[in-house]
């Protein structure tokens, strides 16, 4: 009964702990029109709208008759240079995971279509952390009302586990 009991408490300790996390986004370039050189989409602002995190995913959608995508160096996005791309991609419909911090650079590899500004620096970012409490003084009655159910799991989580840690195995 004493292990059942340690077992429910892993467990809820392990749910508690999850409940913050956030899932990954998946993102499709260029919105409803796609990955396109037809002057319908301000890659750069459409980038620097988002917030790109690790494990994030973006889709190009194109129409792969005109259009392919590039995963280029820095250098080879300032200069529109698809000679040696890090990786290509060609199917029309291209999942790229995110899978580390720092930018990532596609062009169009297609002759003229990067110059007329189908490229993107896509700068995936650390997960912000709303979990540092706030100083005692910014704290007033009406917002220790809105505490958000990541803080309260979070610190659900922390107390679990200082009470595990009085149940040694």
């Amino acid at each position: 009964m004493a292990n059942f009991r340690k077992t429910i408490l892993v467990v809820s300790f392990l749910t508690t702990a999850l409940c913050g996390v956030s899932m990954a986004t998946v993102y499709q370039v260029g919105d409803s029109a796609g990955w396109t050189s037809m002057g319908q989409v301000d890659y750069q602002d459409w980038a620097t709208n988002k917030n790109f995190h690790v494990g994030d995913t973006l889709v190009f959608n194109y129409n792969n008759q005109f259009h392919n995508v590039k995963q280029v160096t820095h250098q080879g996005f300032e200069s529109c240079n698809a000679t040696s791309p890090l990786a290509t991609y060609t199917n029309g419909s291209d999942t790229v995971t995110l899978e580390k911090l720092g930018h990532f650079y596609f062009i169009c590899g297609y002759p003229g279509h990067c110059q007329a500004g189908q490229k993107i620096d896509v700068l995936v970012a650390p997960a912000t952390s709303n979990l540092s409490p706030a100083p005692l003084s910014q704290i007033s009655p009406s917002s220790a009302s809105t505490l958000s159910f990541s803080n309260l799991s979070w610190a659900s989580g922390v107390l679990l586990a200082i009470c595990l840690l009085g149940f040694g195995y």
